[in-house]
């Protein structure tokens, strides 16, 4: 399972910090959004399977703390559905899609997208994450994300779901996940 990052963890933490002189108000709301990621992390995510509007509020929350160091450089696009009672997935099955969009397709010096759109059609769920591409944040480590979530959804799924990467575009990066789910 996902484990928060210490990076991020931290990085946050000293955004909070930065906030509590800026505007007290927002190092309150960061706070806030931090302890309910980690409330989700220690204590919701136990279980096989957790509500699909749980997760979503994780991303959020993710996305919320993250555009805190971003700002406005970076336009990110979370397209969720409006009814997804009743819809169970592993837990932290999705952030580590976002994870890498944010790790892998951000950059300081130029504008950046990051695109996350969540469907559901009949008994699958779809999660498309495209982001940008920037030569100057490629890493030499990148894919050992995608290795353990691969992992990850052999061990929950065996050959019923679907992960495809298309990098064909030097300006863009897209994966797709495809699981069954259960109503």
């Amino acid at each position: 399972k996902y484990q928060i990052q210490p990076h991020f963890f931290f990085n946050t933490l000293n955004n909070i910090y930065s906030l509590i002189a800026k505007s007290p108000s927002d190092a309150q709301k960061a706070v806030h959004s931090l302890s309910k990621m980690m409330r989700y992390v220690l204590y919701e995510n136990s279980s096989t399977e957790i509500s699909l509007s749980k997760e979503i509020a994780f991303i959020e929350n993710y996305d919320k703390l993250m555009r805190l160091r971003l700002g406005e450089r970076v336009k990110v696009s979370v397209n969720v559905p409006e009814d997804v009672m009743g819809i169970n997935i592993p837990p932290l099955l999705l952030i580590p899609l976002l994870e890498n969009a944010f790790k892998h397709g951000i950059s300081y010096n130029n504008k950046s997208f990051i695109t996350v759109n969540i469907t559901v059609d009949g008994n699958e769920l779809s999660c498309i994450v495209a982001n940008s591409r920037h030569t100057s944040t490629e890493t030499g480590n990148s894919g050992i994300g995608l290795n353990n979530i691969t992992k990850r959804l052999d061990i929950l799924f065996g050959n019923r779901y679907s992960l495809a990467i298309d990098d064909n575009d030097a300006s863009v990066y897209i994966v797709e996940l495809v699981i069954p789910i259960k109503r």
